[in-house]
Parts: C-alpha cells; sequence; structure tokens
C-alpha cells in the first residue's frame, strides 16, 4: 500500500509540475508548435528545478559559509558596484554592475593572491550561447590571475548573473580552497549545479545580491511543489520576474528573443529564485 501510494503520488506532483510548466510558457508566450528538441531539453531542466527541494540538497553550503557570503556581497559587492543607467526612461531605468575595475581590484585585493582579470566578448561559434561563461586559473607573465571569461552575446542580465556566478568561484576558493579544475565551464543548464556545492555557493551569491531578504517576505517562500500548488507558485515565479526584468530590461514575453533563450533565462531565474527562498529560510539571510 505504502509503494502504490507514493506512486500515485508522484504522478500527482509530476501532473502538477507539466500543469506548472504549461502556464509558464504560456505567461512568456512561448507557442507549444516552437517546442523543437533544444527546448524540449532545456524544459528537462525547468522540470528539474522546479521540483527539487533546495532545503534538502546534499550539496547546500554549511551556514556559516553562506553568512560569510551574505555579509561579503553587503560590505565588499554591492557596496562597490557601479550603477548603470539603461536605454530608456523610468524610475527602474538602471542597474549595478559588477563589471567594473574598483570593484574586481577590491576583491583581487580581499581575496588574493590571484588577481582577477576580465575578459567580455561575445562568441557564437562552437558551443555558442549554450556557454555563459568560464574562469580559468593561470599564470599571466609573472602573477598568478583568476582570469573570467563571460558571453556578451547573451542578454545583459544574464551577462550579469554570469559574472557574479564566476565571481563566487573565485570567493570560494579563497575561503575554502581551489576545489575545482584549473578551468571551469559555466553552461546553459542548472540542475547540475544543484549535486555540487561550490556550485551552488557561486549561484548563492547571484542570489543574494538580486533578491533581498525583504523582497523575498513580500513575494513568499517557493515552496515545494504538491497537488493544488500550482497557480500559488506561478504567481510567486510571476511575481519574481516583475520584480527583476525592469533593473535588467529582460522580455520574456516580447521583443525578438527566441523560444530557447525564453525558456532558457526563465530556467534561469526561477533557479536563483528558489535558491535564494532556501537561503532565506535555512540561513536567514
Amino acid at each position: 500500500m505504502k509503494r502504490s501510494f507514493s506512486r500515485e503520488s508522484d504522478a500527482l506532483t509530476l501532473r502538477e509540475i507539466d500543469s506548472l510548466v504549461s502556464k509558464l510558457l504560456t505567461e512568456i508566450k512561448v507557442p507549444f508548435p516552437s517546442l523543437g528538441k533544444r527546448v524540449i531539453n532545456h524544459l528537462g531542466d525547468l522540470k528539474k528545478i522546479l521540483s527539487a527541494n533546495y532545503l534538502e540538497l546534499d550539496a547546500f553550503p554549511e551556514k556559516t559559509l553562506l553568512k560569510e557570503l551574505s555579509r561579503i556581497v553587503e560590505n565588499d559587492i554591492k557596496g562597490n558596484m557601479t550603477i548603470v543607467e539603461m536605454e530608456g526612461k523610468g524610475a527602474n531605468n538602471h542597474w549595478a554592475s559588477l563589471d567594473n575595475d574598483a570593484l574586481l581590484d577590491h576583491l583581487s585585493r580581499i581575496f588574493g593572491p590571484r588577481e582577477i582579470e576580465l575578459r567580455a566578448e561575445p562568441y557564437r561559434k562552437g558551443a555558442g550561447l549554450a556557454l555563459r561563461g568560464f574562469f580559468c586559473r593561470a599564470n599571466v607573465g609573472d602573477k598568478p590571475k583568476f582570469v573570467i571569461f563571460v558571453n556578451t552575446a547573451h542578454h545583459p542580465g544574464a551577462v550579469a548573473a554570469t559574472l557574479g556566478h564566476e565571481i563566487g568561484h573565485f570567493i570560494y576558493g579563497s575561503l575554502v580552497g581551489e576545489t575545482k579544475p584549473m578551468t571551469a565551464f559555466m553552461e546553459g543548464t542548472f540542475a547540475q549545479h544543484l549535486s555540487e556545492e561550490d556550485e551552488l555557493f557561486a549561484d548563492s551569491l547571484v542570489a543574494l545580491s538580486a533578491y533581498s531578504p525583504e523582497l523575498i517576505k513580500t513575494i513568499g517562500p517557493l515552496s515545494n511543489i504538491t497537488p493544488g500548488r500550482t497557480d500559488e507558485i506561478f504567481v510567486r515565479i510571476r511575481k519574481a520576474y516583475e520584480l527583476i526584468a525592469p533593473r535588467f530590461q529582460l522580455d520574456l514575453k516580447g521583443g525578438r528573443m527566441t523560444p530557447l533563450s525564453r525558456v532558457r533565462y526563465l530556467t534561469s531565474m526561477t533557479h536563483f529564485f528558489k535558491l535564494r527562498c532556501a537561503l532565506l529560510q535555512y540561513a536567514d539571510l
């Protein structure tokens, strides 16, 4: 009886996730006829993100490590960001950029001995947009460097998230040790991050920078998906999008963005939002 009930519960949850994904695709105006193989593959990533219980992840960093990261974000990162004006008009027509020499020099001094060197350019060949960015530890001349590459062919919001993620790896290496290989790539899937502590730590830097605890409390936590809660969770994801989109001029509903890019960015945003909710619930950050 227990096994039968478990299977029935799992089936109901899967149907609930499918229903939520359908609502989200309708919201960002991705027509079902456009769902080619590549889009469907990324929908699989979105479903894994939606179904995961972030509070029960074995790879979730320890509270002390996350609290130190939160302190660094507040004291060393947010205070040294450059405010960038976006095109157009409106009160929300700006965002805080991580891409400035003063911030990177500041972090290099605190978390050295490696210096951060940023290389940002559009890249569409080979892996193309599947590549968001990567870091590489190398000696440049006589100096040890932490080289960050970000693919600027992506939307500026995605570029900012990628840069924040790679900076997170730099800080993790300073606090915990350089456990990653000399080179590590950030590609288009986020479900893989759920099983690796350093990836979740790096993503936590982005989540903490994007959403304040006050905003998360206003939106409400993104709890586990259970039968009957599709509408509630959909509303919270939509609200999270509405709060982030103006800051980066991210329009998932219109413009020339391809269905694949819309699904990719929706998955990315949902992951960071769920992670931010978990950080508040788990470590009171």
